[in-house]
């Protein structure tokens, strides 16, 4: 019945409900040009995840997460056995971010 219900507001794109957080995660490493980006999106969509991926000018990588933190952090620990075989992963940084619209899907930026 409450699917119908007109004041039902479960569809603010909010997380004031949930445990959702962003997360921004910054990758050092063998990261650019080895096909890094594309099998961050793999898993992501693997794990139905939202964010982006993008190349930063000093060679790292920046991961933009919305998820709550046990997913985050699975995220982490499975990111170095599915990358592309010519990458590295030399270290890893994750931060939490506030004030960020919700996300849909993932992307990947140019």
């Amino acid at each position: 019945m409450g699917f119908f219900n007109r004041n039902n507001h479960s569809h603010r794109q909010t997380f004031a409900n949930s445990n959702t957080e962003t997360w921004e995660i910054t990758v050092s490493g063998i990261v650019q040009g080895v096909g890094f980006r594309w099998s961050v999106q793999v898993l992501a969509d693997k794990m139905q995840l939202t964010g982006s991926v993008h190349n930063n000018s000093d060679q790292t990588v920046t991961i933009m997460l919305q998820a709550d933190l046990n997913q985050v952090n699975q995220f982490c620990q499975e990111l170095p056995h599915n990358i592309s075989q010519f990458a590295k992963i030399t270290n890893l940084r994750k931060e939490k971010r506030v004030n960020v619209g919700k996300m849909h899907g993932f992307h990947v930026l140019y």
